[in-house]
């Protein structure tokens, strides 16, 4: 099992650990905790010190997986529908009838790709592909212990942020922004399988919907067949407002809308080196019909 001592160091790399995590939730961490095998930390350690210290594919910990698959399903009551979307297309996964899903999603939160994960992870599971999920995530993910740590739920793919969405901390030469999405789309060809992407490249303020950004597309559009499944999350911001490392209880409400392949979707626009940004608003429409009517912004 874990020790007491390795608890408390870890504890010790999250200064505000006890001011995050409510109290009875970090009852329920430390007994999970207790539990594990000690290999199990020593890998988490391992992985923490070099998680986002390049561009490209970082791997999940299962230490963490297991620990906020725990937070999550305690504070969070989960609503969700569509599920029969997710399950064919994860058939069809299995089968081999197509080699990626994409999962492209509205963005409110820091907190969002956890929820998610967490909300999928049965059905994931449930076609033994345990560890497939795959998340997009920028710089600024990597530079908070504990965004850092919540990374590390599933394996990331960090990439930098598009000046034009970037915070002024954040932004990165255009050389090497090239550089870190020539990375990225190299090792998402290699390694993932399910990839979840939050195409308007930053969070929601207002909780409504942004452009999705034509970027993007050269993610979704990586190679092999692709189907690109639509979700939509609202409750993710209480979860874990904006500005505040704090969660919270709330409910939290996930539609899941009808895969679509992406070569189907690039046949309706043609020549394609014009028309990223119609296809990316195509995708944000298909976000858009799962998602509330009063929050989809520039896709109502």
């Amino acid at each position: 099992m874990v020790s007491e001592a390795s608890i408390a160091e870890m504890k010790g790399m999250f200064p505000n650990w006890d001011y995050a995590i409510p109290a009875d939730v970090a009852d329920i961490l430390y007994k999970l905790l207790l539990s594990m095998d000690e290999s199990m930390f020593k890998d988490f350690l391992l992985n923490f010190e070099i998680v986002g210290s390049d561009w490209g594919f970082n791997s999940y910990s299962p230490m963490v997986k297991e620990m906020l698959n725990a937070v999550l399903s305690e504070i969070v009551k989960f609503d969700i529908s569509g599920t029969e979307n997710l399950v064919s297309v994860l058939g069809e996964l299995k089968s081999g009838k197509i080699d990626r899903i994409v999962i492209v999603s509205n963005h409110l939160s820091y907190g969002d790709a956890n929820i998610i994960a967490a909300a999928f992870d049965e059905y994931i599971n449930g076609v033994d592909m345990e560890g497939s999920l795959s998340v997009i995530a920028g710089p600024k993910v990597y530079t908070d212990p504990f965004r850092k740590f919540s990374s590390m739920h599933f394996n990331s793919l960090q990439i930098a942020q598009s000046p034009s969405v970037a915070t002024a901390e954040a932004v990165i030469p255009v050389r090497e922004v090239a550089k870190a999405a020539n990375k990225v789309v190299e090792d998402i060809r290699k390694y993932v399988k399910i990839l979840l992407v939050f195409p308007e490249g930053s969070r929601s303020r207002d909780g409504k919907m942004k452009h999705f950004l034509p970027g993007v597309f050269r993610l979704i559009d990586a190679g092999g067949q692709t189907s690109v499944l639509p979700v939509s999350i609202v409750g993710g911001n209480v979860v874990l407002p904006i500005g505040d490392s704090k969660l919270h209880r709330a409910d939290v409400f996930l539609k899941i809308g009808k895969a679509q392949l992406v070569e189907d979707i690039k046949k309706i626009y043609t020549p394609l080196s014009t028309k990223k940004q119609e296809i990316m608003d195509y995708l944000g429409r298909m976000v858009a019909e799962v998602h509330p009517e009063n929050m989809r912004g520039v896709y109502k």
